[in-house]
């Protein structure tokens, strides 16, 4: 059975009452729960403290305090991604991992191809390149389209409702489904029987998200 999230945040978000400060998380956390979001008057999506469609990758790590490599994914199709991987840490109360895809066009994707430096394969079956010198400087000042949070513990149905009813649903399996909030920017994958998925993009970035949705488990290549 899937393992309820932390006493006291849930406490919280029932709505206990108590005027208790240790029962009362800080506005500064609040903040970070990843139902937290929120939209600017530019279309991007404010999430953990950054604006997702805006944000580039350099930002992202001074926000979060953290240093991330970027890689370079070529899918087993053939297509090309650039992602960076931030191990565990904590958001407000709870922990997370996120992967940070960022906005690189085609012609600078092959190039870092063209140009890495060693090819590793992965457990989900695409290749890794890591970059040059040259290329990771200029992976920094790219745009961050969309972000992925992948939670530690999993979430209860109850948790779950703190993000609102979604607009739409769409079956993955007989235990996922994704969860579409496209005035929001984000969608959700909610599984009774594994680990959640939220992801975030800028409005503008939401059919390209919905389109680039996995319609079958996939294995993290992380």
């Amino acid at each position: 059975m899937k393992r309820l999230i932390i006493g006291s945040l849930f406490l919280l978000l029932l709505g206990c009452g108590s005027e208790n400060k240790t029962t009362v998380l800080k506005d500064e956390h609040k903040e970070k729960l990843p139902w937290k979001v929120s939209t600017n008057e530019n279309g991007t999506t404010h999430i953990l403290g950054v604006d997702i469609g805006e944000t580039t990758f350099k930002e992202l790590m001074h926000k979060l305090k953290l240093l991330a490599e970027p890689a370079l994914f070529e899918a087993p199709d053939g297509k090309l991604s650039l992602e960076a991987y931030f191990g565990k840490k904590k958001f407000g109360v709870l922990e997370a991992r996120l992967v940070a895809e960022l906005e690189a066009d085609e012609t600078l994707l092959k190039k870092m191809l063209k140009e890495h430096v060693e090819k590793k394969s992965t457990p989900s079956n695409h290749w890794k390149y890591s970059l040059t010198v040259a290329n990771t400087k200029l992976a920094n000042d790219l745009r961050i389209w969309r972000l992925i949070y992948l939670p530690i513990t999993d979430y209860e149905t109850k948790q779950m409702e703190f993000f609102g009813e979604p607009e739409e649903k769409i079956q993955v399996n007989e235990t996922a489904q994704y969860w579409l909030y496209p005035s929001r920017g984000m969608v959700l994958l909610w599984d009774t029987a594994g680990k959640e998925i939220f992801y975030y993009v800028a409005l503008n970035d939401f059919a390209r998200l919905r389109e680039s949705l996995p319609m079958k488990v996939q294995v993290q290549r992380y």
